[in-house]
C-alpha cells in the first residue's frame, strides 16, 4: 500500500528529520534515474517521499539543493572508495583505473558531475552552495593525505591530478553515446573512429598523459 502525505508524523527531534531527510535523498536518487535532470520534478518527488511539498521545501530551496546533496553523497563514496583501494606501489594507471571505476561505480554520480558548474551550482543558496564546498574540500582533504605518499606525488600534485580528472570526466561524459550502434552491422573502420571516443579509454588515455605531465615538472 502507497504510503500517503498525511499519514507521515512530523519529524521533530534531530534524528527523525535526519531520517527524514535521508528518505528524500533516497527517493530522489530513485527519481533521477528514472527521469534525469529535466524530468526531476519537486511535487513528483514530495508525493514518492510522502511529504507535504511545503515540508519538502523546508529541507531544500530548489530541486538543484536537493540534486547537490545527492552529488555530495556520491562524492562521500567515491573518496572512502579510492583511500580504501589505493595502496603504497599502486602504479598510475592502476590508480586511474581507480578513479574511473569509483567515478561509473553509481550512474548517478557521473550525471549529476557533468551538470555541477553549468547548471545547479547556479540554482541554489549561497549559504547551500559554501556549505557543499566546505564539505567536499574536507573530503578531498582526507582523501589526499591518504593517498598521495603511496603516489609518490606532493598534496599539491594530487590536487592537480584531481581537478584535471574532474574536467575530463564531464568531458569524456558528455560525448558519451551508451549503445551507439551496437546492434548495427557498421563497416571496421566506422567502428574503429566510434570506439576512438569510448568513455573508458578516452578517460584513462587522457588521464595518463596528464597523471606524466604534472610529474615531469618539477
Amino acid at each position: 500500500m502507497n504510503t500517503t502525505v498525511s499519514s507521515i508524523k512530523r519529524a521533530r527531534t534531530p534524528a527523525q528529520k535526519s531520517d527524514r531527510k535521508d528518505t528524500i535523498l533516497l527517493t530522489a536518487k530513485a527519481q533521477f534515474l528514472q527521469t534525469g535532470y529535466e524530468g526531476f520534478s519537486m511535487a513528483v518527488l514530495a508525493q514518492r517521499a510522502g511529504v507535504a511539498k511545503g515540508t519538502l521545501y523546508l529541507y531544500f530551496g530548489t530541486k538543484e539543493e536537493v540534486l547537490m546533496s545527492l552529488y555530495n553523497s556520491e562524492f562521500d563514496r567515491l573518496c572512502a572508495t579510492l583511500v580504501s583501494q589505493v595502496t603504497p606501489g599502486f602504479t598510475d594507471r592502476e590508480f586511474i583505473n581507480a578513479v574511473y571505476r569509483a567515478s561509473i561505480t553509481d550512474p548517478v554520480f557521473l550525471a549529476l558531475h557533468a551538470r555541477l558548474s553549468t547548471v545547479i551550482e547556479h540554482n541554489i543558496s549561497i549559504d547551500a552552495l559554501i556549505a557543499s564546498k566546505r564539505g567536499m574540500l574536507e573530503q578531498f582533504n582526507t582523501l589526499i593525505a591518504a593517498i598521495a605518499e603511496h603516489l609518490d606525488l606532493s598534496h599539491t600534485q594530487t590536487m592537480e591530478a584531481f581537478s584535471a580528472f574532474s574536467a575530463l570526466l564531464t568531458g569524456c561524459f558528455d560525448g558519451h553515446a551508451p549503445g551507439l550502434l551496437e546492434r548495427e552491422a557498421i563497416p571496421d573502420d566506422v567502428a574503429h573512429f566510434i570506439d576512438l571516443f569510448n568513455m573508458e579509454r578516452r578517460f584513462k588515455q587522457n588521464a595518463y598523459h596528464i597523471l606524466q605531465g604534472i610529474r615531469s615538472v618539477d
